[in-house]
């Protein structure tokens, strides 16, 4: 079986104290792109979690435009969790959401 590949979006303390260390226990899954806006904690990340071949992003867009991701975990402050994972599914990606969705209640159209 294929493993799963991961994306992480957000490389702060909820991705490596919580998400990060969940992924490593399961052998089916790769951590393949690290993403942040502070392109430091996205490498530091990498170099802790991902594979030899990992990628870091400063653009969740790039993360989300790889055919090769299976699922995006958005890790990032409350105020850009909608739009990164509404993104992320409508790039055809699973998506993991750190709480909440959303700040506010808004209809998005998502087709």
């Amino acid at each position: 079986m294929a493993k799963i590949k991961i994306g992480i979006v957000g490389c702060g303390f909820i991705a490596n104290r919580k998400h990060l260390p969940m992924l490593m226990q399961h052998q089916d899954v790769e951590v393949v792109a690290f993403c942040d806006i502070i392109r430091e904690r996205a490498e530091a990340s990498c170099k802790q979690y991902g594979i030899a071949d990992a990628k870091v992003y400063e653009d969740y867009r790039e993360v989300i435009g790889r055919k090769d991701i299976d699922v995006v975990h958005v890790c990032t402050p409350n105020s850009s969790h909608a739009e990164i994972s509404v993104a992320a599914l409508q790039g055809g990606k699973h998506v993991m959401c750190e709480k909440p969705m959303a700040k506010t209640v808004q209809r998005l159209k998502l087709c």
